[in-house]
């Protein structure tokens, strides 16, 4: 070979290993990083107005979770619809005003490195169509912030994601309607704003009723992954989020119950779903006592923040791409001591 061919011929081949490395470890593909989501990051009743403010305080990048509840004629961050009020919180009185620095300085300093520094996750609790409507007419607002892709007419196949500061996802839940309005309505060509995942995991296939819960319980530790989901991710599917009650028993009596079993379980279901393509995140983990209780979720409360601890370092090192908590600060501490 002419040795004047030689060194161009190892740069280029230099340069397309530098672009296929670059895109493998896009921050948002799956198990290229861990994240804290800050679970219910919204205030209570009145009470807990600092959590957003402690979800921020964790540091960049993480997700967060919002609820919203369509009443009366609007979209409201609560919890259940009966602690509607004048003053509950919606997503522009809320949270965009809270987030804007962070988001208008990143778009300044142009640093797409670490995009999207936050992941919004919107937990949609009822969909008619005129709650998606005035949702989307919010996110008209801030599509600069928007992470996105193109809608092309083969679902099956990922756009690349035009990163940007913010993205923002959601859940599919069995016969709601968010794929049809947020993606199948998009015209070819058009772009995807919001990213949804496989249907909500039926978490009692048997339909056992509610007083035989601890069969249930008991049962969702025989259910592997592969029966959950079988579909690959495409351009609409991107994430799901697993209970942590598939992978054990939950609550500060199971404190120590924690074993290699256990562990082998988080690590397969991370696997499974990044063999499919997917980011996968586990909710919730959480271990307080009755006294440092923020009105934090007691479902999957271990009891001690140690106890938490042995299963966040689990899921980071399964390489989890999301974790979510209450205790926003603790596990965002553990994150980024592993990193």
């Amino acid at each position: 070979m002419n040795k004047r061919l030689i060194l161009p011929l190892i740069c280029a081949g230099l340069a397309a290993t530098a672009v296929i490395a670059a895109k493998a470890q896009s921050p948002f593909s799956p198990g290229a990083r861990t994240l804290m989501l800050a679970h219910n990051a919204y205030p209570d009743q009145g009470k807990y107005m600092d959590r957003i403010d402690r979800a921020i305080a964790g540091g960049v990048p993480f997700a967060i979770e919002q609820d919203l509840i369509w009443v009366d004629g609007k979209s409201l961050m609560i919890h259940n619809a009966k602690f509607a009020a004048a003053d509950s919180p919606t997503l522009e009185t809320y949270f965009f005003p809270k987030i804007a620095p962070i988001m208008e300085k990143a778009l300044k300093e142009g640093n797409k490195g670490n995009w999207p520094l936050v992941t919004l996750y919107l937990d949609i609790k009822n969909d008619p169509e005129e709650h998606l409507q005035a949702i989307s007419k919010v996110l008209d607002k801030y599509e600069g912030w928007l992470t996105t892709s193109v809608k092309t007419s083969d679902i099956t196949k990922q756009s690349p994601l035009d990163l940007k500061p913010m993205i923002v996802v959601l859940e599919d839940k069995k016969d709601d309607i968010k794929q049809e309005f947020f993606y199948d309505r998009v015209p070819l060509g058009g772009k995807i704003r919001a990213f949804g995942g496989p249907t909500k995991f039926d978490d009692n296939p048997k339909k056992l009723p509610k007083t035989a819960k601890a069969e249930r319980l008991a049962h969702m530790l025989t259910i592997d992954p592969e029966q959950l989901v079988t579909k690959k991710a495409d351009n609409w599917r991107r994430w799901f989020g697993t209970d942590w009650a598939f992978i054990e028993l939950c609550g500060p009596e199971h404190a120590n119950d924690w074993n290699s079993k256990a562990e082998a379980r988080v690590k397969k279901f991370v696997d499974y779903g990044h063999s499919l393509g997917y980011l996968v995140g586990f909710y919730s983990i959480n271990g307080f006592t009755e006294d440092q209780n923020q009105g934090w979720t007691a479902e999957f409360n271990f009891g001690s923040q140690k106890a938490a601890s042995i299963r966040w370092n689990a899921a980071i090192k399964a390489h989890a791409d999301f974790i979510a908590t209450d205790q926003y600060q603790e596990l965002s501490k553990a994150i980024h001591s592993r990193h």
